[in-house]
């Protein structure tokens, strides 16, 4: 009995430490261009997820896209201020936010892609300027996607948080695009929970001894 007893404590243990390890999806990311079940939106249709800082209204999904932009997927689409790419020469802010409520904030992480056209000036995390840019005004801003991520634990805060993009534009057309995905451990009262009962389950074992 002790034995079993032994293997039940021994397994509550464990699954607490794989809870602990463990990582769940940030639901709450979207990529520019996504519905709010994650769908990619027709051209022109508004975005739900991106708000153009300057003007206070939803970014728009582009259209009629110039052949060197990086075609469009189902994980993001090129989105503006108007769905044709104007106005031109400007620098814009696009804004988006997540929530970690019921996760730790300072497990979570966030890999990405992004490109514009032309300029990536900063990527702001809650405020947090990550040191992530596209200098210049080279075609490969937009031709491509750039690999990026951000970990920085100091940076996420629980409950909501907020991602900015500064991007700006030299003329010809203008677009913007990421595609997003984050994760983050599961909350940790749960993993105290399980190490609870198998700290229960431990001394209940050694007082029958």
């Amino acid at each position: 009995m002790k034995k079993n007893l032994g293997l039940v404590v021994a397994g509550l243990l464990t699954l607490a430490l794989a809870s602990a390890a463990g990582a769940s999806p940030i639901t709450t990311l979207f990529g520019t261009g996504l519905s709010a079940g994650g769908v990619a939106l027709p051209g022109a249709a508004i975005d739900p997820h991106y708000l153009d800082v300057q003007t206070s209204t939803q970014a728009i999904v582009r259209t009629a896209l110039p052949a060197t932009y990086f075609p469009n997927d189902a994980s993001s689409e090129w989105i503006w201020e108007n769905a044709d790419g104007t106005p031109l020469s400007v620098t814009r802010t696009f804004r988006t936010t997540f929530d970690l409520t019921g996760l730790n904030p300072s497990t979570a992480m966030i890999s990405g892609a992004w490109g514009t056209d032309n300029t990536g000036l900063a990527i702001r995390l809650n405020g947090n300027v990550t040191g992530i840019t596209l200098p210049g005004a080279s075609t490969t801003n937009f031709s491509v996607l750039h690999a990026f991520t951000i970990s920085n634990p100091a940076w996420f805060s629980s409950g909501i948080n907020t991602l900015e993009f500064d991007v700006q534009d030299v003329g010809g057309f203008s677009a913007f695009r990421a595609q997003l995905s984050g994760t983050a451990a599961v909350p940790e009262p749960a993993t105290l929970a399980l190490l609870g009962l198998g700290l229960a389950g431990l001394g209940f074992s050694r007082r029958k001894q």
